[in-house]
C-alpha cells in the first residue's frame, strides 16, 4: 500500500471513529484497498456523520419541546383571590373614606361612571368617586356575580350587581340599584388591582326638569 493510500485510509478511520457508531459502522470486508474506494467511502462516511448529527440536534429538538411543562392552570385560586378582594373592597366602601376606595384601583385605572366623563388614575378616580362617597347617610354594597380569570392567569372580569340609598337634601331617602363591571390585572406581587370600573343604574333615566 502506497503512502496516499495509507493517508486516505487514516482520514476514513478518523472520520469513523468522530461519528456515531451505529450511523457509521461499515464491514472491514467492504472496503477495498485502493485510493479511489478510500476516497468513496470516505465521502459516505461523512455524509452518514453530517446525517447523523442533523438526527441527533432534531431528536435533542424536539425533546426540549415536549418536556416543557406548560404553566400550572390557576384559575380556581385566582377566581377566590379575585372574589376575595372584591368583597374586602365593598367592605371598605363603608368607611366612606376616598382613599380606602381607591386603593384597590390600579395606578392606571379607569372609572366609567354613568352619566359623567371618564376617569383616568387615581387622581381623578378620586374626584370622580368623591361626590358619591359624599353623599348624605350612604348605604352601598355590591357583589360578584360571575368571575372568570383569563388562562395567562394575569387579567379577570367580573360582573355584578349594586344597591345604594342616601338622603336627598329635603330628607327624602333615595335607592338605586344596577349593574357593574370590573376588570382586573395581577400585580407582580401576587395581588390584584381593578383597572376598568363601570357602572349604572337599572331604573329608567329620571326625565330633565
Amino acid at each position: 500500500m502506497s503512502s496516499a493510500e495509507r493517508l486516505g485510509w487514516e482520514k476514513v478511520g478518523a472520520i469513523i471513529a468522530g461519528a456515531p457508531r451505529e450511523l457509521c459502522y461499515i464491514h472491514a470486508d467492504s472496503f477495498h484497498q485502493s485510493k479511489g474506494t478510500a476516497m468513496t467511502v470516505s465521502s459516505t462516511v461523512l455524509a452518514l456523520r453530517v446525517a447523523g448529527c442533523a438526527t441527533v440536534a432534531t431528536a435533542l429538538v424536539l425533546a426540549v419541546a415536549c418536556s416543557a411543562a406548560p404553566p400550572a392552570d390557576t384559575r380556581a385560586a385566582d377566581e377566590e383571590a379575585v372574589r376575595k378582594t372584591d368583597a374586602d373592597w365593598a367592605k371598605a366602601a363603608q368607611s366612606k373614606s376616598v382613599d380606602a376606595w381607591v386603593a384597590f384601583y390600579a395606578d392606571d385605572a379607569a372609572v366609567l361612571p354613568p352619566n359623567e366623563a371618564m376617569a383616568l388614575g387615581k387622581d381623578n378616580i378620586k374626584k370622580a368617586i368623591g361626590p358619591l362617597l359624599g353623599l348624605p347617610n350612604l348605604a352601598i354594597s355590591w357583589q360578584a356575580t360571575k368571575v372568570e380569570v383569563a388562562r395567562s392567569g394575569d387579567l379577570a372580569y367580573e360582573y355584578g350587581t349594586y344597591e345604594m340609598s342616601y338622603d336627598e337634601p329635603s330628607g327624602k331617602r333615595t335607592s338605586d340599584h344596577g349593574k357593574l363591571v370590573e376588570v382586573w390585572r395581577k400585580l407582580a406581587d401576587g395581588s390584584w388591582k381593578c383597572i376598568v370600573d363601570t357602572f349604572n343604574s337599572d331604573l329608567p333615566a329620571t326625565p330633565a326638569a
